[in-house]
């Protein structure tokens, strides 16, 4: 039955936990879903549980944001070089990299790293594996068609992890392989780039309220509809500000499309932020217009950061605000739903009701909950210790 993963039986026995766990993934720029597999990789590590991220890596290309994270925040990684699309060579560094480490389980997130496994699999390679789910793409054609063949590789593994229940109905086809693990509200990250002060200098000169987005900039983050319900806030005399963090595919088209809606002197894009504590600690609102998510860590930090929200009812959305006034919730790709909720939620100001439902959130949704589940999954696939030595040998 499709659900999330049990967290009752938090201490599990050693002969029952994995010795070593390896996390096949794409490096590329440090995302939501990396964030939280270096927290899941330290948290483990805390408990004597071996972890290490096997980064696909594009070769020639220099260091990722997220193999810099990785080495800052001191999670034990390996680069395996990417070719491009049809380099076979790929499967089979990946094969050595997990021979010469010998996991007791493999996960992969992402659809590169999971088209890996399903090579593996192909070759008789018997790691027990977990194939990760955040959510999809829309960035371009390309990323679509290897998202759409992703979601078809996961068949292959022995267990699938969604973010949410929406995604798990999509996913029912593999039945009772279906878990729901939901992301951990995390502590705020190292920073490392030193662009706090700057962010704050910037922020703090802009006329208030100051609503803003912190996101990826490509289709599916719905930046466009904030932009366009910036418009019909502005024609309703808004006298605030808009900020847009984050980089992406989409920011040419996101700025041509707010200087022809006038919105110039209302809208600031700042590009990547390091340190977007320092963006979420001068919001007087937290936006997210998304069409489509798992479970949004941008919605987890400003949850953390105590700043009122408006979000669109996408993945699990709902189901980490429920009915509580944590957030206001409106449907995807309507800016003037998503205008109507800013203007309310701005004219009303923050509630003490709204403040007590954000910290209930936080204290749910805690890393030592994720920890849990995961480990009640490893002790499900866990193969007996015969089997374990033998995995890669085949």
């Amino acid at each position: 039955m499709v659900g999330e993963a049990q967290t009752g039986r938090h201490a599990l026995s050693v002969s029952s936990r994995p010795d070593r766990v390896a996390a096949v993934i794409a490096s590329e720029a440090l995302s939501g879903p990396g964030r939280q597999l270096a927290a899941l990789a330290t948290a483990l590590g805390a408990q004597g549980i071996g972890f290490l991220v096997v980064l696909l890596h594009r070769r020639g290309q220099p260091p990722s944001p997220f193999e810099q994270y990785l080495a800052a925040t001191g999670v034990a990684h390996r680069v395996v070089a990417d070719r491009g699309p049809m380099d076979w060579r790929v499967v089979r560094d990946v094969h050595r990299v997990l021979r010469d480490w010998n996991p007791t389980i493999v996960q992969s997130h992402g659809y590169k790293a999971t088209a890996v496994m399903y090579a593996l699999r192909t070759v008789r390679v018997r790691h027990p594996w977990i194939g990760f789910f955040h959510g999809s793409t829309t960035s371009d054609m390309k990323d679509r068609v290897y998202d759409w063949i992703g979601q078809r590789l996961l068949g292959a593994a022995d267990q699938i992890v969604v973010m949410s229940q929406r995604q798990a109905r999509a996913l029912r086809r593999h039945g009772s392989r279906v878990r729901i693990i939901h992301n951990a509200v995390l502590a705020e990250p190292p920073q490392n780039g030193g662009d706090g002060r700057r962010v704050a200098e910037e922020l703090g000169a802009l006329p208030r309220p100051l609503i803003g987005v912190v996101s990826r900039l490509s289709s599916e983050k719905g930046v466009d509809v904030f932009l366009d319900a910036c418009a019909l806030l502005l024609q309703k005399g808004f006298a605030g500000s808009a900020v847009i963090a984050g980089d992406g595919p989409e920011r040419a088209r996101l700025e041509e499309r707010c200087g022809r809606q006038g919105l110039g002197s209302t809208v600031r894009f700042l590009g990547h932020v390091d340190d977007v504590t320092a963006v979420y600690q001068r919001l007087d609102l937290f936006v997210l217009p998304s069409r489509s998510e798992g479970l949004p860590n941008a919605l987890l930090e400003a949850l953390r950061a105590d700043v009122p929200v408006v979000a669109t009812t996408v993945g699990a959305v709902p189901e980490v605000v429920g009915s509580s006034a944590a957030a206001r919730l409106v449907p995807p790709g309507s800016p003037s739903a998503l205008a109507d909720a800013i203007q309310e939620v701005i004219s009303e100001g923050d509630t003490p009701a709204a403040a007590a439902a954000r910290r209930e959130v936080v204290q749910r949704f805690t890393l030592e909950r994720r920890v849990a589940a995961h480990l009640e999954l490893y002790r499900e696939l866990m193969p007996p210790a015969a089997e374990r030595a033998s995995a890669v040998r085949s």
